[in-house]
């Protein structure tokens, strides 16, 4: 595509508000392919009193955004699944919500959430076991308050984890993330375990813990039986821990659902995402 004049990028946003439909459409798209030229136009008439064009700006605007966080989500997918930092991964999803996310506030506020239950182990060490782990769900769900939000479950706030460390409120995903990031600062034996229907965690390889519901401790039997009452079946798979990989596909999973309706353009540039992920399995 041929570089656009400063007087045609101003026509075409002016044309964003044309009462002719398919003409605003044409107008947004040669827009959001010109890109680079036209995003300092775009941005100096984002506050425009016309309601039109400031509600088609901003979707412009948002679309390259999201495009840009594309090319980094890339990069990231595309690197060996071992590699994947689940945490990275959390904050790029969070990035398609909330773009002024400061990761640094909310690593520390992990650090701090770690650091805290640590010095009270080291004041009683031995624990180990079931003990430890009755004990870390104590800290995680009783004291700082972490719970399964069952009212408004499909709340996007409800996965991008900035929020759900916010508000304490999660889904079953969400939650383990956040956990799984705290697990993994205190050296404790936790995986996730992305069963049919549920997402669980793991402890010390025999002991599965249900982060939705305030910390429930399950044994495997009761696993197998979840499965076989909600017509999954059971298959030895789906109590095998989950690479990071796919615990971003299902994050993505779960946004893009929520997204489809409310949000078309996110819910695209999240499927784009996801299948950055799978694709890069593929090739890695």
């Amino acid at each position: 595509m041929r570089t656009l004049t400063p007087g045609e990028i101003k026509a075409l946003i002016v044309l964003l508000g044309d009462e002719d439909i398919k003409t605003a459409q044409i107008a947004r798209r040669v827009l959001i392919e010109a890109r680079r030229e036209a995003q300092p136009y775009l941005e100096a008439v984002r506050d425009t009193l016309d309601p039109h064009v400031r509600t088609r700006v901003y979707s412009i605007l948002e679309r390259l955004r999201l495009d840009e966080l594309g090319e980094r989500f890339r990069a990231f997918a595309s690197m060996p699944s071992a590699w994947l930092d689940l945490e990275e991964g959390a904050f790029l999803i969070a990035e398609a919500g909330y773009p002024n996310i400061n990761r640094a506030h909310y690593r520390a506020m992990l650090d701090h959430m770690a650091d805290t239950f640590k010095a009270r182990m080291e004041e009683q060490p031995g624990l180990k076991g079931r003990e430890l782990l009755e004990r870390f769900n104590d800290y995680f769900f009783n004291e700082l308050g972490f719970t399964g939000n069952q009212e408004n479950y499909y709340d996007p706030d409800n996965t991008y984890i900035n929020q759900v460390l916010d508000r304490r409120l999660g889904i079953p995903i969400s939650l383990s993330t956040v956990y799984l990031l705290l697990a993994k600062r205190l050296r404790l034996p936790v995986v996730g375990i992305g069963m049919p229907g549920h997402f669980l965690l793991q402890f010390n390889d025999n002991l599965y813990v249900d982060a939705f519901h305030k910390g429930q401790i399950l044994n495997r039997g009761e696993c197998v039986q979840f499965l076989m009452n909600n017509g999954f079946g059971f298959h030895p798979a789906y109590l095998s821990p989950t690479p990071t990989r796919f615990i971003l596909v299902r994050m993505l999973t779960n946004l893009i659902q929520i997204c489809s309706t409310q949000d078309p353009d996110r819910a695209e540039s999240l499927t784009a995402f996801r299948d950055m992920l799978t694709r890069s399995h593929v090739n890695v």
